[in-house]
C-alpha cells in the first residue's frame, strides 16, 4: 500500500471515529433519537436479510411441489396468495411452497411481493390490475438526490430545522420523505393494535372491493366492519381496502404541527375575533384532518391526487406501501395540456403503457416509520404488498397556496375521475386563512397569495365537480341560512372579512379577477413568485376589529 492510500485510509478512520463519537454525544443526550436509530438499523437489517434471501431463492431450483387435492383444499394458487398477502417482512417467509413468477413482482428496492389476486373457478379475477403492477414495478426507485423527491435523515436535526425543511420542499411543489420520523407499529397489524389507535373491531366502515372494481361495478363499496376486513385479509377470494377512517387527533405526527397554517394561524387565531355565533362547524373541517386507511395485502389504488387544496402526509404504521409518485416533465405546459396529460394517466387500459408520455414517475418505498409529504395537487399510485395500516393527514399552507388552487382547479374540470372523495368545508377554512392574513408573522410569495385571494373572490370556479354546493354567494344584507351552500357553518361577517381583504390585496397588486388568473395561468405550476411585503396593503383596511390584535 502507497502512502497516499495509507493517508486517505487514515484519513477516513479518523473522519469515521468522529461522526461515530458525535452521534454516540447526540444519543446520550436524547433518548428518542437513540431509539429511532435503532429502529433505523434493525430496518436496514430486515432488508439487507429480504434482498439476501429473495436473491438465494432466485438461484436455488425449484422443489417439488406436493399438493392437497381433496375437494375443500384450497389450490396451490389460493393458498400461495393467502400465504403471500401475510408476508411477514422481518422473516422473509413467503411460503412453503415456490410461488409460480407469474403472481409475484420483484420491486426495485428487492422486495417481493403478492401482485392482485383473487382467485375464481382457477381464474385471477383482477390479472388487470396484476398486469398494471407489474408495470408499476419497472419504473425506477426514488433515491437521494432525486430531482423530484427530498429524501431526509432526521438523524441528528433539530425538529424546527426538520419542519423548515419539509416545508420549502413543499412550496416548491415537490415530495418530501423522512425516514424513521414516526414510531413504528407490530410487525404485523391485529385488533388490538387498531383498539390503541381508536379503531375498535365492531367499527362500521366502508370497504372497497377490488374484486368488483375488477369487474367493472361503478361502485365497489360495502358496509363492513373493521374486524370483517381484518379477518378477510386471509381469504385467497377476497382483496379489499378501507379509507377515510376518522382518529381522534386531528394534528400532524410530531414534530410536523406547525406545517399546519390552516389550525396554527386560520382557526387558531380567528375564533376569538370572528366567533361562529349561531353556526357550527362543519365535521369534514376536523373529523377528515387525520384519518387511517387499512388495505389486505395486493392492494392497488389507482392513480389520484391530493385533493380539495390539501397537502397530505402519509405514515406507513404496519406493512408496507410503494408509492408512485408522477410529476410533469415540462412545468411550463398550459393547462389544457396538463389536464390532458393526467386525463391519460387516470384512463386505466391494462392492456397498453399506463405513463403518458409527458409524464416521469418515481417509486417511494414507506416502511414503518417512515412519512411521505405530498404537495396540493400530487397526483399518485399506491400498492400494499402487505397487510398494512397507514395514517394520513391533510393541512394547508399559506405558502403552497398556488397550488392548492391547481388541485381545487382539477376537482372542478374533472373530480369525477382524479378525485375519490369530495371533502367539504374547504372554503370555511380558506377565507378563515384569508381573514388571518394581515396579522401573521409567516412570509408570503407572489402567486401563493394571488392564489388564495382569486379563490375567496371566485369561489363558484372551484368548486369540485363531485358537488356543487358548499361555495357561498356574494355577502347578503339578508341573512339565509342554507345547508347546500356553506351558510350553516360560518358566520356571514367572516365571509364578508374574507373577500373584503382579498379584494383589497388584488387592488393592491392591481390586479383584477381576470389578470389574477393570467398570473396563475402564465407561470410554470410550481413557480411562488416573489417574496411579498404587505404591510402597507392594510394601511385603509379595518379587516378585523380587535381590541388588542393577533
Amino acid at each position: 500500500m502507497t502512502n497516499d492510500e495509507q493517508a486517505i485510509k487514515r484519513r477516513k478512520s479518523e473522519s469515521n471515529k468522529r461522526y461515530y463519537q458525535k452521534r454516540k454525544q447526540l444519543e446520550l443526550q436524547d433518548p428518542e433519537l437513540a431509539e429511532a436509530d435503532k429502529e433505523r438499523k434493525k430496518r436496514n437489517q430486515r432488508d439487507k436479510r429480504a434482498r439476501d434471501r429473495s436473491k438465494m431463492q432466485e438461484e436455488r431450483p425449484c422443489p417439488m411441489v406436493v399438493l392437497d387435492l381433496t375437494d375443500d383444499a384450497p389450490t396451490f394458487e389460493e393458498d400461495f396468495a393467502a400465504r403471500l398477502h401475510h408476508t411477514d417482512p422481518s422473516s422473509g417467509k413467503t411460503s412453503s411452497k415456490t410461488p409460480p413468477k407469474a403472481n409475484v413482482i420483484q420491486w426495485p428496492n428487492g422486495q417481493t411481493t403478492v401482485l392482485p389476486t383473487v382467485m375464481r373457478d382457477g381464474r385471477n379475477v383482477c390479472e388487470g390490475d396484476a398486469k398494471y403492477v407489474r408495470q408499476l414495478a419497472t419504473l425506477p426507485l426514488s433515491i437521494p438526490g432525486s430531482h423530484y423527491v427530498e429524501h431526509i435523515d432526521p438523524m441528528g436535526v433539530k425538529d424546527v430545522d426538520l419542519c423548515q425543511r419539509v416545508g420549502e420542499t413543499l412550496k416548491g411543489g415537490r415530495c418530501a420523505v423522512v425516514r424513521g420520523a414516526a414510531q413504528p407499529g407490530p410487525e404485523k397489524v391485529n385488533a388490538e393494535y387498531l383498539v390503541e389507535c381508536g379503531i375498535p373491531p365492531w367499527l362500521r366502515i366502508t370497504h372497497y372491493d377490488m374484486e368488483q372494481r375488477a369487474t367493472g361495478k361503478a361502485h365497489p363499496h360495502m358496509e363492513a366492519t373493521v374486524d370483517r376486513l381484518l379477518s378477510g385479509a386471509d381469504d385467497p377470494k377476497e382483496l379489499r381496502c378501507a379509507l377515510d377512517i376518522p382518529l381522534l387527533e386531528c394534528t400532524l405526527p410530531r414534530p410536523f404541527q406547525l406545517l399546519d397554517h390552516a389550525f396554527i394561524c386560520a382557526w387558531a387565531h380567528t375564533m376569538r375575533i370572528l366567533p361562529l355565533h349561531d353556526t357550527r362547524v362543519h365535521p369534514d373541517v376536523f373529523l377528515y384532518r387525520h384519518w387511517a386507511n387499512i388495505y389486505q395485502g395486493g392492494t392497488l389504488t389507482l392513480p389520484r391526487h391530493t385533493s380539495n387544496g390539501f397537502a397530505a402526509s402519509f405514515s406507513v404504521v404496519g406493512g408496507m406501501n410503494f408509492f408512485i409518485v408522477y410529476r410533469l416533465k415540462d412545468r411550463f405546459l398550459s393547462r389544457d395540456q396538463t389536464i390532458d396529460q393526467f386525463l391519460a394517466l387516470c384512463d386505466i387500459d391494462y392492456d397498453h403503457p399506463q405513463l403518458p408520455d409527458g409524464l416521469e414517475a418515481e417509486i417511494v418505498d414507506l416502511r414503518p416509520g417512515d412519512l411521505l409529504f405530498m404537495p396540493p395537487g400530487q397526483f399518485y399510485a399506491r400498492y400494499a404488498g402487505l397487510l398494512t395500516y397507514e395514517e394520513v393527514s391533510a393541512f394547508l399552507r399559506y405558502d403552497t397556496m398556488h397550488l392548492s388552487e391547481w388541485s381545487l382547479f382539477l376537482d372542478n374540470c374533472h373530480g369525477k375521475t382524479y378525485t375519490e372523495r369530495e371533502r367539504e368545508g374547504t372554503f370555511v377554512t380558506l377565507r378563515r386563512m384569508m381573514a388571518a392574513l394581515p396579522y401573521i408573522p409567516l412570509k408570503t410569495y407572489y402567486r401563493p397569495t394571488v392564489a388564495l385571494a382569486l379563490m375567496i373572490v371566485d369561489p363558484v370556479s372551484y368548486v369540485s365537480q363531485r358537488r356543487d354546493g358548499e361555495t357561498p354567494p356574494p355577502p347578503r344584507k339578508k341573512k339565509i341560512v342554507d345547508g347546500t351552500s356553506g351558510d350553516a357553518f360560518e358566520p356571514e361577517d367572516c365571509v364578508d372579512k374574507a373577500i373584503e381583504i382579498a379584494q383589497t390585496l388584488l387592488l393592491h397588486l392591481q390586479l383584477d379577477n381576470a389578470g389574477a388568473a393570467g398570473i396563475l395561468d402564465d407561470s410554470a405550476w410550481d413557480d411562488v413568485g416573489d417574496q411579498l411585503h404587505l404591510g402597507n396593503a392594510w394601511e385603509n383596511l379595518n379587516a378585523i376589529e380587535s381590541d388588542d390584535g393577533l
